[in-house]
């Protein structure tokens, strides 16, 4: 007879990926939305050094490591893990969970990421691997309707739970509305707007004290 799981057979660590190019209370938001709903013990903010889904950050990756540091500022839960900025290389999700999964074998990986990144996560890099290596939630805003994917099948069914499986599930998670994001926020900045109510003080002051996510500026016309 097989043994049925306990409640914690599987421990859950969160793996939230990204630019963070300004990180925003938005990712926060989500972040603590997905720990309270499926029990993660801590989330890991994965700043990327080269992304290859989006086009390249307009701060250095330490510029964005910093905005990080501050915006955590030693939140219970919520740790910063570089093992992407310290790969001279595109930042793939399959080499950071075969890494990780080698280091961790005492909890189920959880890999976070929006509503678009799964409707289009067939294109990722050996989306099979990642399943092997990690459950994925998938952190949708409000009112979004669910894509339809080739992976359909690992969503949890009624009475499924990640943590009684290592790896291989998909949870739909429905956000609390939070309007934040880091494209709008980059353009209130250019457009000579403050972000105050998305972007953390400390975040902010870095943004001012740096120059960043000014508009491009423009030569003079000749006389």
């Amino acid at each position: 007879m097989t043994a049925i799981p306990g409640p914690d057979a599987y421990p859950l660590r969160g793996l939230f990926g990204g630019t963070f190019d300004p990180v925003h209370r938005g990712h926060l938001a989500l972040a603590r939305s997905a720990r309270e709903a499926f029990g993660l013990t801590r989330v890991d903010f994965i700043p990327c050094r080269q992304p290859v889904h989006r086009g390249q950050p307009g701060a250095s990756p330490q510029q964005r490591l910093q905005m990080l540091r501050l915006a955590l500022d030693d939140t219970p839960g919520f740790y910063i893990n570089t093992i992407e900025l310290e790969r001279d290389r595109p930042s793939w999700a399959v080499d950071t969970l075969e890494q990780l999964h080698a280091q961790d074998q005492g909890h189920s990986l959880c890999w976070l990421m929006g509503a678009d990144a799964w409707a289009g996560f067939a294109r990722w890099r050996e989306p099979e691997r990642i399943l092997q290596l990690a459950h994925v939630i998938v952190c949708a805003r409000p009112g979004v309707p669910r894509p339809q994917t080739p992976f359909d099948d690992r969503l949890l069914r009624p009475g499924e739970r990640l943590r009684d499986a290592p790896a291989g599930r998909v949870a739909w998670h429905d956000m609390p509305p939070n309007p934040c994001s880091s494209t709008r926020v980059r353009e209130r900045l250019m457009a000579g707007q403050s972000p105050a109510d998305c972007v953390d003080s400390a975040v902010l002051e870095f943004i001012h004290r740096n120059g960043l996510y000014r508009p491009p500026q423009t030569d003079p016309s000749p006389a």
